[in-house]
């Protein structure tokens, strides 16, 4: 499955007014939420061709949850 990597110019002008990205394209660009750090460097590395590992996933700790 190959998913859509936009541009650094699209990224830019996907943020909102006050500053941020919806959940809904952060998604559309198969970055998790909460965005870990660094994500926007991944997709700027991954549009241009550099072969980039996965985004960290920052997963609740579970004691937090109960």
């Amino acid at each position: 499955m190959v998913n859509y990597v936009p541009s650094p110019e699209e990224v830019a002008a996907a943020q909102s007014p006050n500053g941020g990205w919806s959940k809904k394209q952060l998604a559309e660009w198969s970055i998790p939420w909460p965005p870990p750090k660094e994500w926007r460097a991944y997709l700027k590395a991954k549009w241009e061709g550099e072969d980039v590992a996965p985004l960290p996933r920052d997963e609740p700790d579970q004691d937090a949850l109960f």
